[in-house]
């Protein structure tokens, strides 16, 4: 994927969540459901479309593969999604979307390519994240461990 492709989210999603905010008339209740929403999803999306449907999956297996690659839905796509999603939800719950996902590609990008060691305020994050690389079905979630308690797929750090 092309550096353009890969980068681009980091730039158009608080582009849009501010814009959703000082234009759309985004309330706080409304990100703060988004935000929630999106914990859900980010958990449901790895679980069940990244790691058992095989479109997903295949492409999914490459970033497992070569987890420091430039790999992932590319930012033409969520912002397709981003703005399918304009069509069906309120200006607050989508900005809320929109920053859960933003937390997301951060958390996940820094993970696989930030040198965290001992101390760090995400070394905790990235060792959960490593076990699930390394061949641990579990720990689905990247930025929070809630639905992954919720449904059992959290496992402790070894």
């Amino acid at each position: 994927m092309s550096r353009l492709a890969y980068y681009t989210d980091f730039v158009a999603i608080p582009v849009l969540a501010l814009l959703l905010v000082a234009v759309g008339g985004a309330s706080f209740a409304g990100i703060a459901l988004g935000l929630a929403a999106w914990t859900l999803a980010e958990y449901v999306i790895h679980r069940c479309l990244f790691h058992r449907l095989p479109v997903f999956r295949d492409a999914h297996d490459l970033h497992h593969a070569r987890p420091c690659a430039r790999t992932g839905v590319t930012s033409w796509h969520s912002l397709a999604i981003f703005g399918a999603l304009f069509l069906v939800l309120s200006a607050g719950i989508l900005a809320g979307v929109a920053l859960g996902y933003l937390a997301y590609i951060t958390a996940h990008h820094a993970v696989h390519h930030w040198r965290i060691g001992p101390g760090h305020p995400l070394y905790g994050l990235k060792m959960r994240h490593a076990m699930h690389h390394h061949g641990v079905e579990a720990n689905f979630g990247v930025v929070t461990t809630f639905w992954d308690r919720v449904f059992r797929t959290y496992q402790a750090r070894r």
